[in-house]
């Protein structure tokens, strides 16, 4: 799949929007077991404030510019904090037979 397909179909990196304003999205995240959050970019540095679950997976896809290249496995710890910079392109999985949740914070770009 080349770049240019890729971006047509890269979706949402939450499950909603809860918040925002100038400086920042706030996003809630919920993976029930099983399941697969397609391929999405992250415009902008973000905060991951988990919040259930037990461990998340992503792969990173092609026009990733975050560094992290391949598989990750996250542990999850209610209140754990992970701090992404801008331009990730991935996939996430939830393949644990627990609820995956976690809330999103995007930093805006300065207006």
């Amino acid at each position: 799949m080349s770049n240019e397909q890729l971006e047509s179909k890269l979706g949402p990196i939450g499950t909603k929007i809860i918040y925002e304003d100038n400086e920042v999205r706030i996003w809630d995240q919920v993976m029930p077991p099983g399941h697969h959050l397609g391929p999405h970019k992250h415009e902008c540095d973000y905060a991951i404030v988990c919040v259930d679950g037990d461990k998340v997976e992503a792969d990173t896809l092609p026009g990733n510019a975050t560094g992290h290249d391949g598989h990750m496995d996250m542990e999850v710890d209610r209140g754990k904090l992970f701090w992404v910079k801008k331009g990730g392109v991935e996939e996430a999985f939830n393949k644990t037979d627990k609820r995956f949740r976690a809330i999103l914070v995007e930093i805006k770009q300065d207006s």
